[in-house]
Order: C-alpha cells, then sequence, then structure tokens
C-alpha cells in the first residue's frame, strides 16, 4: 500500500481519493475541509494551503505519488513546485500554460509527472497514442466531449462540474487545431455540428482548445478537439461573449452570477460523452475508427458522472505510475496510449470501474 497525496478537495479531488483509497493510503487536502468530512473514514483530511511552498513541502514528505486537482490557474505553478520538491505527480488541472516547458525540470529532478490525465484532455489523448502506435498513419483524428446535468432546465440546460471561471475560459481561449499538418487557431465556439449518442439524442459540438499537448506530440496532419452540449447553447454563450458578459472587467461579476446558475444541487444527476475519431492508413489499407463514452451518475455512491469519468481516469494513471516503471520527465497521457501494454491496462481499469469506451 503506496501512500498518495490528493491537492484539491473539490468534485473530481474528492472522487480521485475515495477511488484511490480502496488499496492505497490517501491523504486528501484542501484549504477547508468541512465539506470533506464523509471521506473521514475512508482517507485522512488535511487543512492545507497549497500555495504556501513550506506547507506543500511538509506535506508531501513521505508520498510515494501527488494528485494535483487544483483549479487551473494555480495548476501550472503547483506543478512546477512539485517537481522542485521531487515528487512524482499525476495532475488533471486544465491550465493554460505549456506542461512540457516543465520536462527537462522534471528529468533533472528525476521526476515522473503525468499531466492532463482526465477525461479529455487525458482519455482523448490516450486514444491519440493508441492510434499513432497501431495504424502505419494517422491522418485525422477528433475528439468531441461534453458534460451535462441530465435535467434540462433553461436557459442554459447546463450545469459546471468545476469552476465557472475554468468553463469560461474553455468559451473564450482561442481553439488551437491542425489543419493540413499547419496549426491554425479559430474562435471558440466557432464550426458548430451535430452529433448523435444513442438513448440521448443530437447533441451540438463547437470547437475548444483541448488538443493541448498533442500539437506537439503526435504527427497527425488534421486535428481538431470541440465540446459537446444541448442544442442552442453555443448560440446562447455567444450572445453573452457579444454583448461583453466575459470582458476582464465583468468577468468576476458574471462568474458570480453563473455560479448560481451553473450549480449541481445535491446529489443530481449529470452525463457525460464523449466520441473519438480516427482515419488513416493501417496494414497498408485505409481505415476508420470510431469510439464513444456514455456514462452517467453513480446513484449508489453519490459521485457525478465528470468526477467518475475524470476522476478515475487519473486514479488509473496514479496505480499505473505506482506499479510500473515509468520513464522521468513530464509524459502527456498519448506518451502512455503509444504503449499498448499501459493503454491496455489504463481502459481495464476504466472498464471495471463501469466507464466503458465502445467501438462504433
Amino acid at each position: 500500500m503506496k501512500k498518495v497525496l490528493v491537492l484539491g478537495g473539490g468534485r473530481i479531488g474528492s472522487a480521485i481519493a475515495h477511488n484511490l483509497s480502496k488499496d492505497h493510503e490517501v491523504t486528501l487536502a484542501d484549504v477547508s475541509i468541512g465539506h470533506l468530512r464523509q471521506l473521514e473514514d475512508l482517507v485522512q483530511l488535511k487543512e492545507l494551503n497549497a500555495c504556501d511552498d513550506t506547507q506543500l513541502a511538509q506535506a508531501v514528505v513521505g508520498m510515494d505519488c501527488v494528485v494535483g486537482a487544483l483549479p487551473s490557474r494555480l495548476g501550472f505553478d503547483r506543478l512546477k513546485q512539485l517537481i522542485t520538491l521531487k515528487v512524482n505527480v499525476v495532475d488533471i488541472s486544465f491550465f493554460s500554460e505549456d506542461a512540457l516547458a516543465l520536462n527537462a525540470l522534471a528529468e533533472s529532478n528525476g521526476v515522473t509527472a503525468l499531466v492532463d490525465f482526465g477525461l479529455a484532455p487525458g482519455i482523448s489523448n490516450l486514444f491519440a497514442g493508441h492510434f499513432v502506435d497501431q495504424f502505419d498513419q494517422v491522418d485525422d483524428f477528433t475528439c468531441m466531449v461534453g458534460g451535462v446535468p441530465v435535467e434540462r432546465l433553461k436557459p442554459f440546460e447546463y450545469k459546471a462540474p468545476f469552476a465557472p471561471l475554468d468553463v469560461i475560459e474553455e468559451y473564450t481561449r482561442p481553439a488551437r487545431m491542425k489543419r493540413n499538418g499547419q496549426e491554425v487557431v479559430f474562435p471558440a465556439m466557432s464550426e458548430v455540428e451535430s452529433v448523435y449518442f444513442k438513448g440521448v439524442g443530437h447533441m451540438e459540438a463547437f470547437n475548444t482548445d483541448g488538443l493541448r499537448s498533442l500539437l506537439q506530440t503526435v504527427d497527425i496532419p488534421n486535428m481538431s478537439e470541440k465540446t459537446i452540449r444541448y442544442n442552442g447553447h453555443a448560440q446562447l454563450i455567444q450572445q453573452l461573449i457579444d454583448a461583453g458578459f466575459f470582458l476582464p472587467e465583468h468577468i468576476d461579476n458574471t462568474a458570480k452570477v453563473l455560479l448560481d446558475q451553473w450549480q449541481f444541487n445535491e446529489n443530481e444527476a449529470d452525463l457525460t460523452v464523449m466520441q473519438i475519431s480516427a482515419s488513416g492508413i493501417q496494414n497498408g489499407q485505409k481505415t476508420e475508427a470510431s469510439y464513444q463514452l456514455i456514462d452517467h451518475y453513480d446513484h449508489q455512491q453519490n459521485i457525478s458522472s465528470m468526477a467518475r469519468t475524470t476522476g478515475y481516469t487519473c486514479a488509473a494513471g496514479v496505480r499505473l505510475m505506482l506499479n510500473q516503471d515509468l520513464p522521468t520527465g513530464v509524459l502527456p497521457p498519448e506518451t502512455l496510449g503509444k504503449n499498448q501494454i499501459w493503454f491496455e491496462s489504463l481502459m481495464a481499469e476504466l472498464a471495471s470501474q463501469g466507464i466503458n469506451i465502445t467501438h462504433q
């Protein structure tokens, strides 16, 4: 049984800690732990200001792995500090900075840092690496993904499983794609298209900046990442953008309003959907592959679908790190996806948790 420290006690951090407590000694740390008392029989709770370097250094002593589940605005700086402290890390903070910029630091400190190890980025990257490993060449890769509440309430028909500011950044950050081998930039929420999920129906998908490390690590000439919502959501958000609600001088007030509008009620059911597709050449023949994930709220354990699909992927990454001799450096998921044994191990663990990704 290894010792794992989870930084961040939000919905996803809590799900990670809960999952890892089955076979590891877990400490769950947050600036406030009052909302985490339901986990005190499973994990050790610790009040910690992760931004305090002294507190953080003391907390990581004796830990075999640290999980970064902090807000995006803190993620990169805290990842850098953890690498400096020479502790292995699995991180799910969706920060805007380039995690690969810390690769040399990680290598020099003998640290393995798995980054973006959640749903998307995360599972999507694993499949991108898997396609690169299995195909002679990959010509096109697309990931469409999103989480929504089961109950559709106007006007947004959406609620946020994490901080509204992080969602707003996703809606406003220019979306980097690959077209004909060249990196191109599109406005977020552009190129809306329809995607169908059995039992759910038609939904809409629009450009967001989710390719991240894939733009640097895989040789695929055409790549895109899109966020999925119920139909009409993109147009509504675009109207708010056009009206100036997301401008820097208004963003804090907008986030306060959306925090109330987008807050999940206790034990409210959510739904996660994802479609991953690729085309190229395999064994000398043109080929296409498409996979879908449809995941639901866990009513038995009261864990949201987004927390399951993101958190359990992260937990699988932790177990892989603790059980395999992974190379040092900053490793995005596609690096592990290129290794068939590691890829199959991660997929098998997700399947054991009821997270099924089916070939279409």
